[in-house]
């Protein structure tokens, strides 16, 4: 480990290095900030921008350890590929070693943010409260929560062991993206964002469907896509379609290590992202962010306020919040270890096994049903998930007629457990009835 020093620097949400490709002056030493927390923007040097005294400085009592000097290397390594991405506008010339240097970079940039390091104590506090409606005594030391000093402690073991978050961002896929028009990029103090188009999908770093996004200036974009998201590209460059000229020339760039060329309303889109998921800043080259307070994403409704965690808990017995992208009626969402999919449902029989059902979309139910291990499903009804099912297969049911099938568990013991407690609760509802 590297040695820990006595005094104490500035800790920079978004390196200094990245955010001069935003500056406004020849000097390349100041920008605007937008601050979330009310509403207002500013002037400000670089220096002092998204910054934090002491945010690696460990202290306890009059001893005081700076770790900040663990950042200096890579933050260097960031600051020189994000040079050379700016320069070349162009991802083609990168060997595999640069593709490593790039997901460490994006690693270690969703690492060192205020956002990161304040979410495990914003959980532990909301499972406290939870605690607490069932009797728990808060005063247990087991439940107390972090100090400051076991969160900057939390940073730094996170920084040594960041190979957990580097391998998901290797299994992505980068690119890059450039204005087309005159909107121009910004970037946040949590400037690693994360989007899925799929009106199912989930937006962690390992969901299917991902897609990540890092402004680099306010020209440039680098963007991480999911394998699946890949393949439907690739699948696209195939034929014609005429009428999805856009993603073509998306895809083309994509392949091509280029910049794909975007509207002002996908640059929109972006940094609506940027300011969602930021935690209080948002820093421009321009003092005009009225594009980014007052364009929202379809991702999520976020008000003008600061965000206090990256993620949260949901309410004991309320279930998964609702997809509100979602078509209406019935849908079965399929997971499987290289790709996703959602068929729409249009009959249910309450008392099959597993989820019985029949669908019109026979071509994709006949393409899923040839995967043996799918890793789960979800019945939702609209917005809604109603079942979840893992270490499931499909089963077509031609006996029934086209488009039926089940959904069970692949593993014939679970499968077995899975009847027994289905007869259990129809044995119940029949008892309840009478």
């Amino acid at each position: 480990m590297v040695a820990a020093e006595t005094e104490s620097k500035k800790h920079h949400y978004v390196t200094q290095a990245q955010l001069r490709h935003f500056a406004h002056d020849a000097a390349r030493s100041k920008l605007f900030v937008f601050d979330k927390s009310n509403g207002r923007s500013y002037p400000s040097t670089i220096k002092n921008a998204g910054s934090e005294n002491q945010f690696n400085t460990l202290i306890e009592g009059e001893e005081r350890l700076n770790f900040e000097k663990i950042f200096d290397e890579v933050d260097t390594n960031g600051g020189l590929i994000v040079n050379q991405i700016n320069q070349h506008r162009s991802l083609d010339w990168m060997k595999e070693s640069d593709l490593f240097k790039l997901a460490d970079f994006g690693t270690i940039q969703l690492l060192r943010t205020k956002l990161s390091r304040i979410t495990p104590a914003v959980l532990l506090d909301q499972m406290r409260e939870i605690l607490a409606e069932f009797g728990a005594d808060l005063d247990d030391p087991s439940l107390a929560p972090p100090t400051e000093n076991d969160a900057k402690l939390s940073t730094i073991m996170n920084f040594f062991g960041r190979d957990r978050y580097r391998a998901p961002f290797l299994r992505l896929y980068p690119g890059l993206v450039q204005p087309e028009g005159e909107a121009r990029l910004v970037i946040s103090d949590h400037p690693v964002v994360f989007s899925n188009p799929f009106p199912y999908g989930d937006r962690g770093l390992k969901s299917q469907g991902i897609m990540v996004s890092l402004p680099l200036s306010p020209m440039l974009l680098l963007t991480w896509h999911c394998p699946t998201i890949v393949e439907r590209l690739k699948h696209l460059l195939v034929g014609e379609n005429p009428d999805q000229q856009a993603l073509r020339a998306y895809a083309e760039g994509l392949f091509l290590g280029k910049p794909a060329l975007v509207s002002n309303m996908e640059v929109e889109r972006y940094n609506a992202l940027q300011f969602e998921q930021s935690r209080r800043f948002i820093f421009s080259h321009s003092n005009k962010f009225d594009t980014v307070t007052l364009r929202r994403s379809d991702q999520a409704e976020t008000e003008l306020q600061e965000r206090k965690s990256l993620v949260e808990f949901g309410r004991l017995g309320e279930g998964p919040r609702p997809r509100p992208r979602m078509p209406d009626g019935w849908t079965l969402v399929v997971h499987g270890p290289r790709d996703h999919c959602l068929i729409h449902i249009e009959e249910i029989d309450e008392e099959g096994e597993g989820i019985t059902a029949r669908t019109n979309n026979l071509e994709l139910l006949n393409a899923v049903a040839t995967d043996p291990h799918l890793d789960y499903v979800e019945l939702l009804d609209g917005p809604r998930q109603r079942r979840h099912l893992g270490q499931v297969t499909i089963e077509l049911l031609t006996e029934r007629g086209p488009g039926w099938f089940s959904v069970v568990h692949y593993d014939y013991a679970l499968r077995a457990l899975s009847r027994q407690i289905d007869r259990s609760r129809s044995n119940g509802t029949q008892a309840a009835l009478k």
